[in-house]
């Protein structure tokens, strides 16, 4: 039997989200393909093969992190601050995110975190003395 690509992996990745699979189902099923093969050696690889496929269908991945669920809305704003046209959601629950949100994109990053802002201001405190 061939072995599974990760340029496969991917493609079966992206396709399953594209068709409105839920993506924790879809990585759930690549992790256990990738622990049942002895290949979790390869999960770097594979997400970024992912990241490429979705680049490549004209789709970019964009990771939400926050304390909670954030609505389609807000999603949809992130996705416009961060200049993303189609993008594919991944949300991540993050309890030490005490308020707020980050966005991120490739590069392009977004972080309107309680934690950043507390950040933001302490800088400006510690330059102003």
């Amino acid at each position: 039997m061939a072995k599974v690509t990760i340029h496969e992996l991917a493609k079966y990745a992206v396709d399953e989200i594209q068709s409105g699979a839920s993506e924790k189902v879809v990585a759930q099923k690549i992790a256990a393909f990738l622990l049942d093969e002895r290949r979790s050696h390869d999960a770097a690889q594979v997400m970024r093969a992912i990241d490429n496929e979705l680049a490549r269908r004209g789709t970019d991945h964009v990771i939400i992190t926050s304390a909670h669920e954030v609505s389609e809305e807000v999603k949809k704003q992130l996705a416009s601050l961060l200049d993303v046209e189609k993008p594919v959601f991944s949300d991540v629950i993050d309890s030490s995110v005490i308020g707020g949100v980050k966005a991120e994109s490739g590069e392009r990053q977004i972080d309107l975190t309680v934690r950043a802002k507390l950040q933001k201001f302490k800088s400006e405190v510690m330059r102003s003395e």
